[in-house]
């Protein structure tokens, strides 16, 4: 899968890239450090799945979620956030998973393997292992 990460933390995006660099499966395929650059990149590069901070300088990441999810439905977009209090509001604005930025390599990783790209009518947490559509199952997963 190819990701895109928006985040403006040296260090963060640095975490990331490490542990993406280590995986055979997942393929980095650019960095933003804020909103509009991140929807800019997504128009690009149209990525799998982007890994996005919410609290960004300028457009923040839900807005960047949003404006990314009207362009590109079948983009998956996983919140990596510390503030809690937006769990609800990223499901709101067109997220696909929120995780807090304190979780473990191994919760990041099963995070971008569960979301899939969009099938024709089904959203992208939805979609089994066999990649059929799962009705009726929860959209957004954490």
């Amino acid at each position: 899968m190819r990701i895109l990460i928006v985040d403006d933390s040296n260090e963060y995006r640095r975490y990331l890239r490490r542990i993406l660099l280590e995986q055979e499966d997942l393929f980095l395929e650019g960095e933003a450090t804020d909103g509009e650059a991140g929807i800019l990149l997504a128009r690009q590069l149209r990525p799998d799945v982007i890994l996005m901070d919410i609290h960004l300088p300028g457009m923040d990441g839900l807005d960047a979620t949003r404006r990314i999810k009207e362009q590109l439905a079948r983009t998956a977009v996983i919140i990596l956030s510390n503030d809690e209090a937006y769990h609800d509001a990223a499901a709101d604005w067109g997220a696909d998973a929120f995780l807090s930025k304190h979780s473990s390599i191994s919760e990041i990783l099963a995070a971008i393997r569960r979301v899939q790209p969009v099938q024709a009518g089904c959203p992208s947490g939805l979609v089994d292992s066999e990649r059929k559509c799962e009705r009726g199952a929860p959209h957004f997963h954490f």
